[in-house]
Formats: structure tokens, sequence, C-alpha cells
């Protein structure tokens, strides 16, 4: 099909036994039929017969992106985060140099901050020029800045290679999801997240107690240098594992409803007669035999340019701007920041609270994240594999309609978990000389398991929430969360001053109750919502 075209043509036309689903549901408002009329799971979106499609690689190839992704994404975001662990260590060297304490806590907080704006400058491109050139492009940008981190001769200079080495991890938050969603079926995609999200959290974790003994017995530079390394070998996998996978899908009739898969790399369902107002009449075209790239072919660093490329990249910052308007969507990035900022926040204190009172040594402090594990994993369980069964099951209740507001149920076990983790990190935080400091090491176990579950739910609900702009939302919130947490990040060392540590947390906790409490209004309300939106197609192709 010619990418430059305004209108693509409907080019698969499916038909499956079962009933009439046309004549049940309007798919204009995000609803998915993901069964069958003979009970059988849809493969949505629909795989073509060009053997390019990337939902047509090998489960080998495919296995190969989904490590190259985890690989990546582990050791870019924990050479962001990992300063936790020894930031008693950053404190006592810069704060003599004549920094505050604010800003040495900066080095962790605004490289976090910035990963936003890698997220949401980085994304548009890979619509333009194909995810596997800004891949490159962002795994050289944490190889090189943890070379001139590692290098550093005063502050500033480590300021700034942190700052862009935030901005090239930015891609972890939106470039390698839409990766991943390239490759999957929906189906699929909350078993991919999790896994992507938990691996992400369960090595982390390893790594921070590792490198707390890294650091002490050698310096905090090799912190960054033991990253250069792994970000090293991070880029050959990119070169041999990772493919380009932008894929125009010509949108496909299924039953009278037209599935179409969007630049932002998630899908939409309508009905036939929306499918004619945007698109005109649909038409079969002629199936042409297509040749398989070669493996050496697919090792080009460069793809081809999408035509009307500011157009699409314009189009791109329209569709992040309405979608940041959507009730669904602000409400989950109003979840996912406050869980990240409290995440940070703690991260920020734990080591100064071991050390000075609870007599941990230097090197220990990394135990902390010992509970963090086994917690990733059952997070992975529960908001991977179980949601998939639970909104499957949920499907069937409902006429084997699934609804994006299915996934908000998941939100009631991390919310309930993620309160007893804050009370038991500010309990022991207060009061070390009553309490043991593993109540501390397992409130944090519990919390990590609070905030992987909801990372892992708000992702999927925005893919899904709003339906004439589904992509965009994973977007405004995958990315904005990095940048709305901050507030919550940076102010807990100047809130610590002030207040105690229990009422500190308490405040958070405040905080982080009521924004969870907002999804029952939105659960209740929010499909009225995409009802009302969904009755006008508001998208076009972009590549």
């Amino acid at each position: 099909m010619d990418a430059s075209k305004e209108k693509p043509s409907i080019e698969n036309i499916e038909f499956e036994g079962g009933k009439d689903i046309n004549d049940n549901i309007q798919q204009a408002n995000g609803d998915i039929v993901l069964l069958s009329g003979s009970d059988e799971i849809r493969k949505i979106p629909v795989p073509t017969d060009d053997p390019n499609d990337p939902l047509n690689f090998s489960t080998l190839r495919k296995w190969g992106i989904v490590v190259t992704c985890c690989w990546f994404s582990i050791f870019s975001l924990i050479a962001v985060s990992g300063t936790g662990a020894f930031m008693a260590t950053l404190y006592g060297m810069y704060i003599p140099q004549g920094h505050t304490p604010e800003e040495v806590t900066g080095l962790s907080t605004y490289s976090t901050m910035v990963m936003a704006f890698g997220c949401l400058g980085l994304l548009p491109l890979a619509f333009i020029f194909g995810r596997r050139p800004v891949f490159l492009f962002a795994v050289l940008l944490c190889f090189v800045t943890n070379i001139t981190a590692a290098t550093a001769k005063d502050f500033n200079a480590h300021l700034i290679s942190r700052i862009f080495l935030g901005i090239g991890t930015g891609a972890t938050e939106s470039l390698l999801p839409l990766i991943l969603s390239d490759v999957t079926f929906l189906h699929e995609r909350s078993f991919y997240f999790g896994l992507y999200w938990s691996v992400q959290n369960c090595v982390n974790a390893g790594l921070q107690i590792s490198n707390s003994y890294l650091v002490a017995a050698s310096s905090w530079r090799m912190f960054y240098w033991f990253f250069a390394v792994t970000l090293g070998l991070s880029t050959l996998l990119v070169v041999f594992l990772a493919p380009e996978t932008k894929f125009q899908r010509s949108p496909t009739l299924l039953n009278g409803q037209v599935i179409y898969t969007d630049e932002f790399g998630t899908t939409r369902i309508v009905t036939d007669p929306i499918a004619i107002a945007q698109y005109g009449e649909l038409e079969r075209i002629e199936t042409r035999k297509i040749v398989k790239k070669s493996f050496v072919q697919e090792l080009k660093p460069w793809s081809d340019v999408t035509p009307n490329g500011f157009s699409v990249w314009l189009n791109a910052y329209i569709k992040i701007g309405k979608a940041a308007t959507a009730p669904g969507i602000i409400y989950s990035l109003l979840v996912s920041s406050i869980s990240l900022g409290v995440a940070i926040g703690i991260t920020l204190v734990y080591s100064s609270v071991l050390e000075q009172d609870y007599g941990w040594n230097a090197k220990s402090v990394g135990l902390f994240n010992a509970g963090v594990m086994p917690a990733c994993f059952a997070s992975m369980l529960y908001s991977g594999y179980c949601a998939d069964k639970i909104n499957i099951w949920l499907a069937r209740r409902n006429g084997g309609v699934h609804k994006p507001e299915h996934h908000l149920v998941h939100l009631i076990i991390p919310t309930l978990t993620g309160i007893i983790g804050i009370v038991a990190i500010a309990i022991g935080a207060q009061w070390p000389e009553r309490y043991s400091a593993w109540g501390m090491v397992i409130g944090w176990a519990i919390y990590e398991f609070s905030f992987t579950c909801i990372l892992i739910t708000t992702t999927t609900f925005a893919a899904e929430v709003i339906p004439e702009n589904p992509g965009a939302g994973v977007v405004v919130v995958v990315g904005g969360k990095n940048l709305v947490s901050f507030g919550a990040a940076y102010g807990i060392v100047p809130m610590t001053h002030v207040f105690s540590y229990i009422k500190t947390f308490m405040i958070l906790m405040g905080i982080f109750i009521s924004i969870c409490l907002l999804g029952i209004p939105v659960y209740f309300l929010n499909s009225k919502w995409r009802k009302i939106t969904g009755k006008e197609p508001g998208y076009k192709t972009s590549y």
C-alpha cells in the first residue's frame, strides 16, 4: 500500500462463525470483542500475509526482541535510579564542596524527570525514521553518558551527564513498549508488559544490592563503569536482535468491524459504517508476493523515512495533547505518578536512615532491596498472567466484550498493599529504637509489589481507554509520570527537615489514597464518556 495515501483501503477481509457482533455493540466506544462466537480468542491485530510483518516473526525472533528491550531497560533505568544505594556517599562528597542537599538530590530527581522529555521526544521520531535507528540512538546516548559520568571532574559535569542519561533512558517509557506492541497480539500484551516491567524491577533490586557493595569496595565511579559495559553489550543486542518493527498495517474488516492499528502501536476497532466514513468504500487489494528480508538486510541501521514526516511529527503531538485531556488518562497518569513519586522518595532517604539510625555500613544498605525480587515475581503473576485471565473471565460475563474499565478492578489489591508498605516504612524510619530495620525491608517489598502492579495496569488501561486516540494515551501515562512525580520525589528531603518521617510519609499516603479512590467514579463514569467521544472517529493513518 502507498504510505502516502491519505486514506488507506481495507486490505484484509475476514469472517468468523458466531453471532453478528455488529448488531450488539458499537465498537467505536472502545470496547473490544476479544472472543469469537465460538468462544475462541481472536488474534488482534490481524496478521497480514507479509513475511516481514512483525506479528509473523518467529517465536525465537520475538523473544530476541523482548530480551533486547528488557536488557536495555534494566541497565539504563538502574543507571538513572540506582544512586539511592549510595546517596549518603554523594551527600558526604558534594555538600562540603558548597552544594545544598537539594542540589545533590537533583542528581537523582532531575535525571528521572527528564526521562519524560526523552519519552515524548524520541517516540515521534520513531514514527518518521523507524524504531530501529531511534533505539540505536538511545542506547548509544546512554552508553556515552555513563562514560562521561564516570570521568566527571566536578558536580556540574556529573549532573549534565545524568540529565542526558535520563533523556536516553526515556526510550524505555515509550519506544520500547511500542516495539513490544508491534510484535504482540492484544490478548498477550498484559503478559508481555507485565514481564517487561516486572523483570526491570526484579533485576534492578539485585543490582541495587550489589551496587552498594561495588561502590563501598571501590568508588562511586565504578557504578558508571559497570553500566558503560552493560550498555555497550546492549548496543550489540540492538544491532543483531532488534530488527525494524515499524509496519504499515492496513485496516482489516472482520465480521462488520474494522480493526485498525495506529502509529502508536495500539489497536482500535470500529464498525463498518464508521470505517466507510473514514476510509471510503471498502475494497480488497490484490495480494502480491513479498520476499522476506534476509538477516543481513535486517541489520541495516536505518529505515525508510515516512512520507510527510513533519505532518506525522506534528500530528503525533496533537494526539498526545488531546489524550492528556481524557479522564481515564488523567487518572492513570495521577495514579502512576504518585506511586512513582513515593517510590523515588523512599529511595532517596533509606540509605541515610539505615546508616545513621540503624547503624548499617555503606556496603550493606543495598540489602534494603532484598525483598523486591519476590515482590516483582508476584506482581508479574498478578498483573500479567492473572490479569489476562481475569479480563477474559470478565469479558465472558459481559457477552464476550472486554471493557477497558475492567483493568481498574486490578488496582484494588495494589492500592491496599501500597498503603501497608508506606506505613511500614514510615514507622521504621520514625522509631528505629523500637523496630527492626527488616520491617522497612519488608515494607519496601510490599510497596514495590504495589508500584509494579500499578505501572502494569495503568499502561494496559491507557492503551485501551480512549477509543479515538489510544496509543497517545500510553505515551502520556508512561512518559508523563516521570514529570508529574517530580514534585513528590523532590519534596521529600526538605519535608523530612520540616516534619518527622512519620508525618512526611502520612502526607504522601493521604495523597496516594485520595488519587487511588478516584478510580471508583472513573470505573462507573468513564464508559459513558467513551460512548460520547467514540461516536466520531478522530484518527487517521500517519505513516
